[in-house]
């Protein structure tokens, strides 16, 4: 039933009569020298510190929170709605008012966001769904902190979460002795969990496919009804997002991690003022930009290299990508070398990446099998999706090799995103470099990560708008 729903109502149409989509048109017609750049705040750090802080008894505040990506506000709106106080700061420190009609989401002047803990024990069950939706980190933490309730919870995301796999997820959920509900095959989503939780002896996790799981249970842990020994199955990947809740947690309190064992404890904050590092893996896209362009781009504030999470080598390799940086201002050169970059720790890359060593030197991509289970197949999309703007890749094992020395053609016809926001964003960048107007799939995939991802191309002379296509 799934599957033929599914492909019943895909926009397409699969010979029937399809449903308009929307899309973002870009035409690149002005001369560029110079681009202004802001990262938004870390996704990894702010999701995980706001489910921390929430069931802390102290009042957090976390700064840098004005360019914050949809996945960010759904973590906020979804701790909301299990009764987390959290209260808009402007740039003066005042509390913004609460707006009406803005679905929990942060007033549009907030640059930090105030959060009162409830304690370890204070989450309250949500009377309505808590929808997450892109963020597969905000609904896998949410899974753990919701299987502590002894009443029906309902979770759900956009199409794009709707599609993934939660199976590794859902089987910790069973350890502890949880119920589960959900559709089959494409239907992972809405989900319905019932607990509450009992602990098993010892919480057997795949790592193999995500860190997500471990992440999950470990921000979940200060309300275990019990100790419980943590054993991780398998070659773990993306471990560098692990060991960041790992010492987030021992930071503030956990302290039986050593031993692999998780114990019920209460986060505490030495420091309430939180400032949430600048995301290093959207670092990649002024990097595309200037090298698409041959401009240079000015970077508000870049990451430190401890809070980058595997990214920094965007950085550390800059070089052979041909991008040189002079503090904060990125700049392209010659590269005319191939090179090899593993992104076992880092798969969010592979589509910006891919087109950066294509646009320079060329190279491959290793260790990125994982990419598979992101928002879409990563490994498969964004050979298509390059492919659309002319750029050659061939698949190796666990990843691409990519040729270098390529130039960008104007697709034809409509470039499809798989709902994908980097693979939106990447194209985004790429239609810069291309001479007639491109069609985007996905009009507003990038405020998943990104809000200002169109607008900062808009401020400097892009043509870029929203339009409904005709997608048969």
């Amino acid at each position: 039933m799934g599957r033929a729903w599914v492909k019943r109502w895909k926009p397409s149409g699969r010979g029937e009569k399809g449903s308009l989509i929307e899309v973002l048109e870009v035409e690149q017609n002005t001369s560029i020298e110079m681009i202004q750049w802001s990262l938004s705040p870390s996704k990894s750090h702010a999701i995980r510190w706001l489910a921390l802080a929430a069931q802390s008894n102290q009042q957090v505040t976390f700064h840098n929170m004005q360019h914050a990506g949809e996945d960010v506000c759904s973590m906020r709106r979804c701790l909301v709605q299990m009764g987390v106080a959290i209260t808009d700061l402007n740039g003066k420190g005042e509390a913004l008012p609460n707006l009406p009609n803005v679905d929990l989401n942060p007033h549009p002047e907030s640059v930090a966001w105030q959060v009162q803990g409830c304690g370890p024990n204070g989450l309250k069950p949500p009377i309505s769904v808590l929808h997450a939706g892109n963020s597969g980190t905000a609904l896998r933490l949410l899974m753990a902190l919701c299987a502590r309730f002894d009443v029906p919870i309902m979770l759900d995301g956009d199409a794009s979460l709707r599609s993934r796999d939660y199976s590794s997820m859902i089987d910790t959920l069973h350890q502890f002795q949880v119920e589960t509900s959900h559709g089959e095959d494409a239907e992972m989503l809405p989900l319905l969990i019932q607990g509450p939780w009992k602990c098993p002896e010892g919480l057997n996790i795949n790592a193999e496919k995500s860190s997500q799981p471990t992440s999950a249970w470990l921000v979940a842990s200060p309300a275990l009804p019990s100790d419980l020994t943590l054993s991780l199955e398998g070659d773990a990947v993306s471990r560098r997002h692990a060991s960041l809740t790992r010492e987030m947690c021992e930071s503030l309190g956990c302290d039986s991690l050593g031993q692999g064992i998780l114990k019920p404890w209460e986060p505490v904050f030495s420091q309430t003022d939180l400032h949430v590092p600048a995301d290093c893996s959207m670092l990649a896209f002024p990097m595309l930009a200037s090298k698409v362009l041959a401009a240079s781009v000015d970077v508000a504030m870049l990451p430190q290299e401890e809070d980058s999470l595997g990214h920094e080598v965007l950085m550390h390799r800059a070089k052979d990508l041909g991008i040189h940086f002079d503090r904060n201002t990125i700049s392209s050169i010659d590269a005319h070398e191939s090179s090899t970059y593993d992104l076992r720790d880092a798969n969010d890359l592979i589509t910006p990446l891919s087109a950066l060593l294509a646009l320079s030197g060329g190279g491959e991509i290793t260790g990125a099998a994982h990419a598979a289970y992101k928002e879409t197949n990563r490994l498969k999309h964004t050979q298509t999706l390059l492919a659309a703007f002319g750029i050659k890749t061939t698949s190796i094992e666990g990843g691409l090799s990519i040729p270098g020395g390529q130039s960008l053609t104007s697709p034809e016809g409509l470039v499809e995103t798989y709902h994908d926001h980097r693979m939106q964003m990447t194209a985004i960048v790429l239609a810069m470099g291309c001479d007639e107007k491109v069609v985007i799939e996905g009009a507003n995939l990038h405020a998943v990560a990104d809000p200002y991802a169109v607008q900062r191309w808009v401020d400097i002379g892009v043509e870029a708008k929203v339009a409904l296509h005709q997608h048969w």
